[in-house]
């Protein structure tokens, strides 16, 4: 009998196994798409994780340095918004990243820098958002 308590008590101790993944699957672009449709429905948080993963595993995707820009921006942390634009610009002169950039650079009150950025995205390319954020740069 006490070896059937012994037994019971040493088996109720055991874990379950479980299934430990040592090495990532998934790609920087699969870890950029899943980001991607988390930050469509709203869940940042996790959008953030995915890029940062993506970020991990390549350092110099613009894509996902980007993507975590914007993460940042919508949340109102511009400072590191700016800071995502900035690493994006350097892999790839993007006039989207500059003008994210300029528009966090004017929301912390960086209304020159923000021209900057602003006036460089419109000479590479001519786009109706682009002329937005000017507007609003120039009209603080």
């Amino acid at each position: 009998m006490k070896l059937l308590i012994v037994l019971a008590v040493f088996l109720s101790s055991c874990a379950v196994p479980r299934i430990i993944i040592l090495k990532d699957p998934l790609t920087p672009e699969e870890h950029i798409n899943l980001g991607y449709a988390y930050e469509k429905q709203g869940k940042l948080d996790l959008a953030e994780e995915e890029y940062k993963k993506a970020i991990k595993k390549d350092r110099k995707n613009f894509l996902a340095h980007f993507n975590l820009g914007n993460v940042y921006a919508k949340r109102g942390e511009y400072k590191k918004a700016e800071r995502f634009y900035r690493e994006a610009i350097e892999i790839r002169e993007d006039p989207d990243a500059m003008n994210n950039l300029a528009y966090v650079l004017y929301k912390q009150g960086r209304k020159e820098e923000a021209l900057n950025y602003i006036k460089k995205a419109l000479e590479i390319k001519e786009d109706p958002s682009y002329k937005k954020t000017l507007e609003t740069i120039l009209n603080q």
